[in-house]
């Protein structure tokens, strides 16, 4: 038997008998937009089972589903509103509780961590994502290219993670009304006049409000180099 029929076969042997276990994943509050119009939105439910990335379509109303994962390493759960919105997200890795509740603080990253998984499935797979909450209680501040250049370099210590510097950004283009915040973490706020200087202390990232009496959904994207931009739609939500 050749070398490589060999090490074959002790590939698919690990994946014949790594069990599967059932993971109840739960929305862990109201999303911000649903308590603003008072109706339930649709989801989209992205995740790894450990072999491959799926996606599941969530209608309205439903806050809780369960599904089949591998167990032998981190899963990712991602919940993105209406496919488009910001996610709310969790993780599961061997020893966790089988109940999983999805909340915003961990949906970026969790995202992140997802689209890492089709690149190097075996780095994210072995990563801790308790050791990481551990040292670093706020996922949002992780420099993201940094985490992921080390984990993939094998030389990840969640202890010395690099973190962002939060920024201040300005825009007084911003129309006129209450904006209310997709996370509640971050504020909302409100614009008094037209041509009001509203200002943001953020780390890089997308933050989304919506201003319901104009429909108005407003997008603020902040880049690790500093650069950023505000874009207004009509809210997906009416």
């Amino acid at each position: 038997m050749s070398i490589l029929l060999v090490l074959f076969v002790i590939a698919l042997s690990s994946c014949t008998f790594e069990s599967t276990i059932p993971v109840t994943l739960s929305i862990a509050e109201e999303h911000p937009f649903e308590e603003l119009y008072g109706k339930d939105m649709w989801y989209e439910l992205s995740y790894t089972d450990g072999s491959e990335t799926k996606t599941v379509h969530i209608a309205p109303g439903i806050r809780d589903v369960t599904v089949q994962v591998y167990s032998g390493g981190l899963r990712m759960f991602v919940m993105k509103p209406l496919g488009e919105l910001g996610a709310i997200g969790g993780f599961f890795e061997p020893g966790d509780d089988s109940h999983v509740a999805l909340i915003s603080e961990e949906g970026e990253f969790a995202d992140i961590l997802l689209s890492a998984f089709e690149y190097r499935p075996d780095a994210v797979s072995r990563l801790s994502m308790k050791k990481v909450k551990e040292a670093n209680r706020d996922l949002s501040e992780i420099d993201q290219t940094a985490f992921l250049t080390a984990l993939f370099d094998g030389k990840l210590n969640p202890n010395t993670i690099t973190r962002y510097a939060k920024g201040n950004i300005a825009f007084d283009s911003i129309p006129e009304g209450e904006w209310i915040s997709e996370r509640y973490e971050n504020p909302s706020f409100s614009v008094e006049w037209s041509g009001e200087e509203i200002l943001f202390d953020i780390y890089p990232g997308v933050y989304r409000y919506i201003e319901k009496e104009r429909s108005l959904l407003l997008t603020i994207i902040y880049t690790e180099d500093g650069e950023h931009s505000a874009t207004i739609r009509q809210s997906p939500l009416l």
